[in-house]
């Protein structure tokens, strides 16, 4: 009896020892159902095909880093090769696209913590907060100790995230990558990102605080949209009347091209309707980002040429541009008293000689502007035209 006590006391021992030896890491999906994941030279050329594509991407070549990705995917299904494809849509223009890839990656790749991180980013972004709090939960409650998803909670705990360290390798990478015009300098390393800004006309000129320009003593700025086209800018000599409101006028070296269809809103939001607002983290470099929407009701009218905004926005320079809720620019976000942001509307501008901006609604049947029943603009199609729209304003310190 004491020989079986023994040896059950013994078993019991291994078990336990068993139990405690740490979880096996669980296996990607490639591996488990794709069997040319064994196949060393399909491999070796499939990281080859990725490696162009990130190279592509970074210098602005979207179409050619689409194609790259696509062939790479059909060699092995994959995440890194899905949140490539899903980075190459952002860096096109198509943030709607890329989101509802992004779910597909996130939901089929559970084994890929940084896809889960990934799309709770771009959620986020969109000014879909909650679903973002909860997709990035369910992807820490799989795996607890991703430093991905750790360091996009840590961002998320803070007013407005801003993407860096970890959270800028590929192939999850957070941000667009920066391309500058063809034949401009790079940004010097001590330039930083003082405030938003708003593209407007054709594509030529930029309205941004008068804080951001006071930011550079040496005349030296730059304005980047959300897909990390980046050009030089300077102080256009119609300036003038508009800095008493606040605002100056930049001329850019090169053209960014605008939004497909935009409108400016051809009266002000009345008080109380709903509406979007669009801006980047301020920086301490020049890195490039993700604009953030949010979300909420205008404010009370004007009395002397600036209204309250109403909708709520973290403590800033601001600069970025406000949509009303059929996503026609109606105005410019600024800095108020008591730290709350108001709006100069885009009446006060958009006559002006020399920055006039067509007024007329986009057409109804156009990709742009679908039909609406209810007349109020997604929140991702209002995100998708800010990355053209919203301006990251870099000065030189």
């Amino acid at each position: 009896m004491k020989r079986i006590a023994a040896a059950c006391i013994a078993l019991g021992l291994a078990g336990t020892q068993a139990f405690a030896q740490p979880a096996t890491p669980p296996r990607s999906a490639a591996s488990i159902t794709d069997f040319r994941v064994n196949d060393p030279a399909l491999m070796d050329a499939r990281t080859a095909l990725l490696r162009r594509a990130e190279s592509e991407l970074a210098r602005g070549d979207a179409a050619a880093a689409n194609e790259s990705f696509d062939r790479a995917a059909m060699m092995l299904h994959a995440p890194d090769t899905e949140m490539g494809l899903v980075r190459t849509y952002l860096q096109a223009g198509q943030y709607r696209r890329a989101l509802a890839f992004c779910a597909h990656t996130a939901g089929t790749h559970r084994e890929s913590p940084s896809a889960g991180a990934l799309y709770a980013w771009l959620l986020g972004a969109g000014g879909q907060g909650a679903f973002a709090e909860r997709v990035l939960n369910e992807t820490l409650e799989r795996s607890p100790q991703d430093p991905v998803s750790l360091e996009v909670r840590r961002a998320f705990a803070t007013p407005r995230p801003m993407a860096a360290g970890a959270l800028l390798q590929t192939p999850h990478r957070l941000a667009p990558q920066a391309v500058m015009a063809p034949g401009q300098d790079a940004i010097p390393e001590t330039a930083r990102i003082v405030s938003s800004g708003v593209l407007i006309r054709d594509g030529t000129l930029a309205l941004v605080p008068n804080a951001a320009v006071r930011s550079a003593p040496s005349g030296m700025l730059w304005v980047r949209n959300g897909l990390g086209q980046t050009t030089r800018a300077r102080v256009d000599e119609n300036s003038k009347v508009l800095e008493a409101f606040g605002v100056t006028l930049l001329r850019l070296d090169a053209a960014l091209e605008p939004p497909p269809s935009l409108a400016v809103a051809p009266r002000e939001p009345f008080a109380g309707s709903p509406g979007f607002a669009v801006e980047y983290a301020e920086s301490s470099s020049a890195a490039p980002a993700w604009p953030w929407l949010s979300q909420g009701f205008f404010g009370a009218l004007p009395s002397n040429g600036l209204r309250r905004l109403g909708i709520e926005l973290a403590d800033g320079p601001h600069g970025g541009p406000v949509l009303d809720a059929q996503g026609r620019l109606a105005g410019i976000a600024l800095p108020g008293v008591e730290r709350e942001a108001v709006m100069l509307p885009a009446s006060r501008w958009q006559d002006l000689p020399g920055i006039a901006t067509p007024t007329s609604a986009p057409d109804a049947a156009s990709p742009a502007a679908p039909a609406r029943p209810s007349g109020t603009l997604p929140a991702d199609q209002a995100y998708e035209s800010a990355l053209r729209l919203a301006l990251q304003v870099i000065a030189l310190r």
